[in-house]
């Protein structure tokens, strides 16, 4: 699947060790069998971070102690291969954590230089189920500060690089777990998700991943903590390069639903939705197409209701929850921020914050952005958009559309695509699971194939 990573002049260098090309599935299988997969991938982390800046924190030294502890298991015969599989489905596998959830031992900054020396005294709930199930963490991954943009460059730990071309942004916020993926430094990566942030990292570099329907994932263990309001919309998730391994990673962290399939062939039109790249338009109908000759299953157009003014619906939705965003962003630590003076501040590099949660931060004063009498009014457009919604899915179903309907952007570009990335939002009103999926084809890995299901 994961063949070369490459653009003339802009290079991550070609992966060598077949190890690194295997599943955490097939991966789990290939280390009851003793072979040393730790030792691959962080070699593997060494080679690329140079060129993609990914990680926080490495933990190389314990995860190699775990690893050992593993071989000792397996070499007891204690336990059938069977036995294992069925106690530890991701027995000796390594993983890695976006930054913003809790790691023992490790820094739990948020991206920001408030925390700049915080670690956690305990794993986020989701970190230690991926432990009890056998797997093994390898690095925590860098984020936008506090998860405010969809591109991971902050002060205090800087630019994340798209690993196919790094000139380009790998997405945020979790764009980290997503660069580090996409370079084959990780398999499995935790990636947390309120606007998009598991879901656009992951289209911007080729990976599966899945933000879970709300209550399946424990959500807890996530620094900054958000406010108890936001986190209705922020759920803790799988990123990963491989399908399968989607299956596994939420058996583990939860559960799984049924498929069929419903399609919308046509677009979200609106001055501020951008038209759909046409090799995603064609990549799309190419996925469709196999269902339909492989499966048998039946696509039906349906009509879907207006989402023209999904930026400002979702926003007012949201901060009319939020009793205090500064505080709840900066964990009490930014109450002296002025944002409108620290924006002017970060035009000169004087600024303690990074652009986007000073962008966040300023647009929320906007009553463009945010009016309080016009709530209600946003209110019954969210509740509109629900009930529609509630009318096409049933259990079964599926609806297909682009993660975005454009590819990755160069670093820096993302805030003028900011209007196109209102596609997505409305689904995180819906009580669905919302999965990214691979639907094209970039510089020598196989987007869309159908062995990936």
């Amino acid at each position: 699947m994961l063949c070369a990573i490459a653009v003339k002049g802009k290079i991550v260098p070609n992966v060598k060790n077949p190890l690194l090309l295997k599943s955490a599935t097939r991966l789990a299988e290939e280390i009851r069998e003793g072979k040393d997969v730790v030792q691959a991938y962080t070699d593997r982390i060494l080679q690329v971070e140079p060129f993609i800046n990914a990680t926080v924190d490495r933990c190389f030294l314990d995860a190699m102690e775990e690893a050992r502890k593993v071989d000792v298991l397996i070499a007891s015969g204690k336990y059938t291969k069977e036995k294992l599989a069925e106690t530890w489905p991701l027995l000796g596998v390594p993983f890695s954590v976006k930054v913003l959830l809790l790691v023992k031992g490790l820094r739990c900054t948020g991206g920001s230089v408030l925390f700049e020396d915080l670690r956690a005294s305990e794993d986020s709930p989701s970190v230690a189920l991926m432990k009890q199930a056998g797997a093994i963490v390898i690095a925590t991954t860098n984020s936008a500060e506090m998860g405010m943009n969809f591109e991971t460059n902050n002060i205090l730990h800087g630019k994340t690089s798209n690993p196919y071309d790094i000139y380009r942004t790998s997405g945020g916020s979790s764009g980290g777990e997503s660069a580090l993926l996409a370079a084959a430094g990780s398999v499995i990566g935790l990636g947390n998700d309120l606007l998009g942030s598991i879901r656009v990292p992951c289209h911007f570099t080729g990976l599966f991943g899945h933000k879970p329907t709300m209550g399946l994932v424990p959500n807890l263990g996530v620094h900054p903590t958000p406010d108890p309001e936001m986190a209705h919309f922020l759920y803790t998730g799988p990123m990963c390069r491989y399908a399968e391994d989607l299956i596994v990673t939420m058996r583990v962290l939860s559960s799984q639903s049924g498929l069929s399939l419903n399609f919308v062939p046509n677009e979200i039109r609106g001055p501020l939705v951008a038209p759909v790249n046409r090799d995603i338009a064609l990549a799309l109908q190419s996925a469709v197409s196999y269902f339909k000759t492989n499966y048998g299953i039946q696509t039906e157009e349906i009509k879907l209701p207006s989402l023209y003014d999904s930026n400002r619906a979702v926003f007012s939705e949201m901060l009319c929850r939020v009793k205090d965003l500064k505080a709840s962003m900066t964990a009490g630590k930014g109450m002296h921020i002025n944002e409108k003076l620290d924006y002017f501040k970060y035009i000169f590099g004087r600024s303690t914050l990074s652009k986007g949660p000073l962008l966040v931060l300023n647009a929320c004063k906007l009553s463009v952005m945010y009016n309080k009498d016009k709530v209600p009014f946003y209110k019954e457009i969210v509740d509109s958009w629900e009930k529609e919604f509630n009318k096409i899915l049933d259990e079964n179903t599926v609806l297909m559309m682009p993660t975005l309907p454009v590819p990755a952007p160069y670093h820096s570009e993302i805030l003028y695509y900011f209007p196109v990335l209102a596609i997505h939002r409305f689904s995180m009103f819906l009580d669905c699971h919302l999965l990214s999926v691979l639907l094209d084809t970039i510089r020598g890995i196989a987007l869309w194939h159908p062995n990936c299901w």
